[in-house]
């Protein structure tokens, strides 16, 4: 994924899907009320940046190759996206598609790229010493697309333009829209073995890091050409990038709001807490830990308002004397860190912490009342649409989640045995 790369010109994407659904450049320059070279030109450049040709033509027509199937599809998706869009943001939902204006007619790439920028807040800087241009140039732009719609998209404050509800919206939609034509060129340069596609993963804390870790070492093997990009964060933070198409699929806890009905979630496995510390903690040498007996203890705890900080404040909920939870951090290699070299516990999921309790690192505490199923597996947009490749990295995942037994009962007859 080229982060706000250049999009193509938005007239010939629109020539190409017109010679598609018509079967002939003619027929699309009728409809589009332009020139047949013009036609023909268009089909040429985008032919040229993807470097495969998208039609094959004869006597009786002009039709997609196999690979102009795939892209033409895309490019059906990017329009759709758009024209939704649009016509949301306008306020003309529901009326005949051939009643609003087209979408190249309304702006350009540059402006569809423009709002998707100066969207990022705090990052609008940043992006534009990137792209090579100025702020300022980029704020025109997407001030320009305000005048073609009729609509403010910007609030001016004195920190400078604000986008308001529409702009952010429609700055979601046409980064969707964005990322069918990145898939689109993956797809095609994949297929040629050129490295270009990029799937990007968002990871949770406790997501479980050794399955992630083994389903991408298959993955890899399998597709080397293509780029891995693992992103991690809280929940909250992913699921809005997921929304934003900022990354293709979350994998971790299933915890998928009421509200956010443009997700969807695939169960892979499950998974349960775990008390841990240090090898050789004096609670090791115990048959069964108590609530009373953790609390004389100090813990390393996760943010406040986190499943993993709620369930270790529930275990003291009736107990008098209360941990302080003196120490507060979201790393995982941080509360490594601190369980290794102190009598301090923590609790964490058992895919998470299994590597190094069966290599003799870290320990678990023997415990019967932590009986939560935590769900886990992948959490993808609804309407998503995956490439090949997306396709055999969730197999992989399937096919490594599914070796992986988290059974809580079977894992406390382990415990026990072992301390």
């Amino acid at each position: 994924m080229t982060e706000f790369a250049e999009i193509p010109n938005l007239r010939h994407l629109r020539m190409v899907q017109v010679i598609g659904k018509m079967g002939g450049v003619s027929c699309a320059s009728r409809e589009l009320s332009t020139s047949q070279p013009a036609v023909t030109q268009a089909v040429a450049n985008l032919e040229a940046e993807i470097g495969t040709p998208i039609f094959e033509r004869c006597a009786t027509g002009t039709y997609p190759t196999v690979t102009g199937k795939q892209y033409l599809l895309r490019i059906d998706r990017f329009f759709e996206i758009l024209d939704n869009a649009l016509a949301h943001a306008m306020g003309r939902l529901g009326e005949a598609p051939d009643r609003m204006p087209r979408v190249e007619r309304l702006m350009t790439g540059t402006q569809l790229r423009a709002l998707i920028v100066t969207c990022e807040q705090g990052r609008v800087r940043e992006i534009a010493h990137s792209l090579g241009l100025s702020p300022a140039s980029l704020f025109r732009s997407a001030r320009s697309l305000e005048h073609a719609l009729g609509k403010p998209l910007f609030d001016r404050t004195a920190q400078g333009p604000i986008p308001n509800r529409t702009g952010n919206f429609l700055a979601r939609e046409f980064r969707r829209a964005v990322r069918e034509i990145e898939m689109a060129r993956g797809e095609i340069l994949l297929a040629a073995g050129a490295e270009s596609l990029e799937i990007v993963i968002g990871a949770m804390p406790m997501a479980g890091s050794y399955e992630l870790a083994e389903a991408t070492r298959t993955f890899m093997g399998a597709y080397p050409s293509v780029k891995v990009r693992l992103v991690s964060a809280e929940y909250d933070k992913l699921l809005a990038d997921l929304t934003h198409s900022r990354i293709d699929m979350i994998f971790g806890i299933l915890r998928k709001p009421e509200w956010a009905d443009d997700v969807s979630e695939e169960i892979l496995f499950h998974d349960s807490y775990c008390l841990v510390a240090r090898p050789g903690h004096p609670l090791t040498r115990l048959e069964e830990v108590t609530p009373e007996e953790l609390s004389r203890y100090e813990w390393v705890v996760p943010t406040k308002g986190t499943p993993r900080r709620t369930r270790i404040e529930a275990i003291f909920g009736g107990v008098e004397a209360r941990p302080r939870f003196n120490l507060e951090t979201p790393s995982l290699m941080m509360s490594r860190a601190v369980l290794l070299t102190s009598d301090t516990i923590t609790l964490m999921t058992r895919s998470e912490v299994q590597y190094d309790v069966d290599r003799g690192i870290l320990a678990h505490l023997p415990s019967t009342f932590l009986n939560n199923v935590l769900l886990k597996g992948v959490t993808t947009r609804s309407d998503w649409l995956p490439t090949r490749a997306h396709n055999a990295f969730l197999d992989c995942l399937r096919q490594t989640t599914a070796k992986v037994n988290r059974d809580p009962t079977e894992r406390r007859v382990r415990m026990k045995l072992v301390s």
